[in-house]
């Protein structure tokens, strides 16, 4: 049996997987910015995994690792410079979907994991607004999200104290 290309669908598979993750998308009427015009995307957007991100060696670690991961991206969003906040909103995201497991295996005891599970959830969608937006090419609104931020991360902390030594 003989295998051929056709162009057109290696065209399009490749077309296809270079879409693949977070980039920025052009507006309709926008013109991209001279980096984006060279490279097609934006340059602060690069894709990582789990292995890219040192994991905290803690829960008390992972929380203060989150609370680390909010004042840079409050921060480049408050610079005016949003596109910044990518690795730390990637990481953020990963960290957090791992924070329940290292929760469990550091002592925060069972009847706190739901909290755990709960409040890292909310965190995620306040910044996955945050990070929509950005990937949008419109202005994050940081304050909008600020409050439930600071409040989840508030009730991540009050964890750390019914972790048995």
């Amino acid at each position: 049996m003989r295998i051929t290309t056709n162009p057109l669908w290696s065209a399009i598979l490749l077309g296809s997987l270079v879409g693949l993750g977070c980039e920025a998308k052009t507006q309709p009427g926008k013109v991209p910015a001279p980096s984006e015009q060279i490279t097609g995307h934006d340059p602060d957007d690069i894709p990582i995994t789990e292995a890219d991100v040192e994991m905290p060696k803690s829960y008390g670690d992972g929380v203060e690792r989150v609370a680390g991961y909010r004042d840079v991206i409050r921060d480049a969003i408050k610079a005016g410079t949003p596109t910044k906040a990518h690795r730390s909103l990637d990481e953020l995201d990963i960290v957090l979907r791992k924070l329940p497991e290292i929760a469990r295996v550091n002592g925060v005891p069972r009847d706190q994991w739901e909290t755990v599970n709960t409040a890292a959830r909310e965190i995620r969608n306040h910044f996955n607004k945050i990070h929509a937006a950005i990937d949008a090419g419109e202005k994050p609104n940081y304050a909008q999200e600020a409050e439930g931020i600071d409040q989840e991360i508030d009730r991540l902390k009050s964890v750390t104290e019914t972790i048995k030594e």
